[in-house]
């Protein structure tokens, strides 16, 4: 028809591009219990080199690997710690997500942290990602990786935030929440202290060296390195997906995910 001009159509892309590709810092199987560390806004963020400190004395490099997730937040109460990150701990930010994506086929983020971590160690956890968890939102990378989480797979929650905000009534239901609805996430209880505010009562994250020793028991060090190319927790990249369902009885879908040959 004169005036139209027509255009063949593009041509079917194959769907093995399609396929996020594996983020390069991110290695699968190489063996290392892999601890994805995460902190939010509170002061108790000091604490995240302690607790990487530790848990690379107990298993030595050669049996973990850290990476680190920081919300927005949580960055402006690192540099108080009392001592720097290694310099070999990747850090995570909000702004990653986009930095490392561009085309159809580049690392999706907050999938491939999924898929690498075998535990989330979320500490501390603020009042406003814990509300953020409980309602689903994930309106940065760190709720974007629980959004996505493989229920398989751990998280560890240790709250900390002022006495109101944890006695609040919002708390208590979020808490019920999480506890009703995901059956992978582990809430490490607060302890009662004089808080960075001055206000005494509950709401004080839970001795750093104390939640150390609930990883070490969920991942006895001698059971690391694992065999080269094993698989640890049933998850490899997802080059092919095997969908089962949860025989636990609580309704959910799991993913076991292979290497495709």
């Amino acid at each position: 028809m004169a005036g139209h001009t027509y255009i063949d159509p593009p041509e079917p892309v194959p769907h093995s591009s399609l396929v996020s590709a594996s983020h390069p810092g991110l290695p699968l199987n190489d063996g290392k219990l892999h601890v994805l560390l995460a902190a939010t806004g509170s002061v108790a963020t000091i604490k995240i080199p302690l607790i990487v400190e530790k848990l690379l004395r107990i298993y030595e490099p050669s049996r973990i690997s850290i990476q680190i997730i920081l919300t927005e937040a949580a960055e402006r109460f690192l540099p108080a710690a009392d001592k720097p990150l290694p310099a070999s701990i990747h850090i995570w930010r909000d702004s990653d997500e986009w930095e490392n994506w561009s085309a159809r086929s580049d690392p999706i983020v907050h999938i491939e942290l999924r898929r690498w971590a075998h535990l989330l160690l979320v500490a501390p956890l603020s009042a406003n990602t814990l509300a953020k968890i409980a309602n689903g939102l994930c309106d940065n990378l760190l709720t974007s990786v629980i959004r996505a989480w493989n229920p398989a797979v751990p998280i560890l929650l240790a709250p900390a935030m002022n006495t109101y905000m944890y006695t609040n009534p919002l708390t208590k239901l979020h808490l019920q929440t999480i506890h009703d609805v995901m059956d992978w996430i582990t809430v490490l209880k607060p302890v009662e202290k004089v808080l960075a505010c001055g206000d005494i009562g509950m709401g004080g994250m839970r001795e750093w060296s104390d939640i150390v020793e609930v990883v070490v028991s969920k991942f006895p060090p001698s059971q690391y390195p694992k065999k080269e190319n094993a698989v640890l927790q049933g998850l490899v990249h997802e080059r092919s997906r095997h969908v089962t369902p949860d025989h636990a009885g609580n309704g959910h879908i799991r993913f076991q995910d292979t290497e495709s040959e």
